[in-house]
């Protein structure tokens, strides 16, 4: 168990986070606050109602990337039981959502590094939030990376092992 979450808490993390903003998002569409109020005082209801088409779009995504964090850490249970864990289309589309969340940080992050090496200041360090979370969305890609090559690794030693170099026989013994 503690092997397990020693690998996976920046993915929890990560998820509270999606959770967090998520919340903000829906207490943000109640709130009239942020709403232009008109003359008559009353608000408009075409911005009430597409305040809540982002509350929608937020949540799927929350929904979709949960589901695939989900797939992750089955991903990771298997490997580190050394489990055979076969690749359906449902997992292989759930870790490619993974490396589509996550790869578009890791070219950013490299850019950002290629900017710092020339000179300029791309870390803004008065929004550690932002900054903890920008250096967390690293992590799913490498860690699917990481145990997809595991899991190769382990079903070739496992190829290799059933298979001990003697010719199967198709004769029955007599």
């Amino acid at each position: 168990m503690f092997q397990r979450l020693k690998r996976t808490w920046p993915l929890l993390l990560l998820w509270l986070d999606l959770i967090y903003g998520f919340g903000l998002n829906i207490v943000a569409s109640i709130s009239l606050e942020s709403t232009p109020v008109p003359r008559n005082n009353l608000p408009l209801s075409p911005d009430i109602a597409f305040s809540w088409l982002q509350v929608i779009a937020n949540g799927g995504m929350v929904l979709i990337l949960s589901f695939t964090f989900y797939i992750l850490l089955q991903l990771n249970r298997a490997v580190q039981q050394h489990q055979f864990w076969p690749l359906t289309p449902v997992r292989v589309a759930a870790l490619l959502i993974v490396l589509a969340f996550s790869l578009p940080a890791w070219w950013q992050w490299l850019w950002a590094l290629w900017a710092l090496v020339h000179g300029q200041n791309v870390i803004e360090w008065h929004n550690l939030h932002y900054l903890m979370v920008s250096i967390l969305l690293l992590y799913p890609a490498g860690l699917c990376l990481h145990l997809l090559w595991i899991r190769y690794r382990q079903h070739s030693n496992m190829d290799g092992s059933d298979n001990s170099g003697q010719p199967v026989s198709t004769q029955s013994p007599s």
